[in-house]
């Protein structure tokens, strides 16, 4: 038992050190995640149907701002796409789609197989097996008022949920980056591969019935 034990020592000493990282203010990722969250439950949102007749403007209430132009600009594409003629001045006295963002952001959480170095809250390890998983969650609600402030309908909570994960075994194995985010797969230590641009602009939604080569200018 003993030379498992030393076995099992030497194992994680000749692990992998992930060194930590401090990041002041807000990261790409924690947006990405954040950000994408609000998209899905925006779309997943029911709407009035109220909504498509005549003309409404947006507001968006939230605890933090900073997410609040995302919202706007996501919850209005939705309703234009569905036909709704939506105001893009905050001054008209029009009916209002309210939209209350109860919370929006990321979470961390680290999970280590091995020894946490002291001081680094968790974020660096000497280990067999390091997890480091972030999640964004959103959760919106609408409420439909008209332009006298009668409240006209309002729409349960909407929640979703992106996730991104970064494991290490050992040294030299990893790290392994798996999520759910859209065009993000990096898989293994400095190889990374992103989405070709020009197949994507192919592929997505044009207002033209035919798809022609010859309306996308190509980087």
């Amino acid at each position: 038992m003993r030379i498992i034990y030393i076995a099992l020592l030497f194992s994680m000493i000749s692990g992998c050190f992930n060194p930590g990282m401090r990041v002041d203010g807000r990261t790409a990722l924690e947006q990405q995640l954040t950000r994408e969250a609000i998209f899905r439950a925006v779309n997943q949102l029911p709407i009035f149907k109220e909504v498509l007749h005549g003309r409404w403007k947006i507001v968006v209430v939230s605890p933090e701002g900073d997410d609040d132009s995302w919202t706007s600009a996501q919850l209005r594409q939705r309703l234009i796409s569905l036909g709704a003629d939506i105001s893009i001045h905050a001054s008209d006295n029009l009916p209002i789609v309210e939209a209350i963002i109860q919370f929006a952001g990321s979470d961390t959480d680290s999970f280590t197989i091995g020894f946490p170095i002291p001081g680094s809250m968790g974020a660096s390890s000497i280990s067999l097996f390091h997890d480091i998983g972030q999640r964004g969650r959103a959760q919106i609600q609408l409420n439909f008022w008209a332009s006298d402030g009668k409240l006209l309908a309002q729409t349960p909570a909407s929640f979703a949920e992106t996730h991104y994960s970064n494991i290490t075994l050992l040294t030299f194995i990893g790290p392994f980056n798996f999520t759910d985010l859209n065009n993000v797969k990096t898989y293994g230590r400095f190889i990374e591969r992103g989405e070709d641009t020009w197949s994507l602009a192919k592929k997505s939604f044009t207002q033209s019935d035919k798809i022609t080569e010859d309306i996308w200018m190509t980087p």
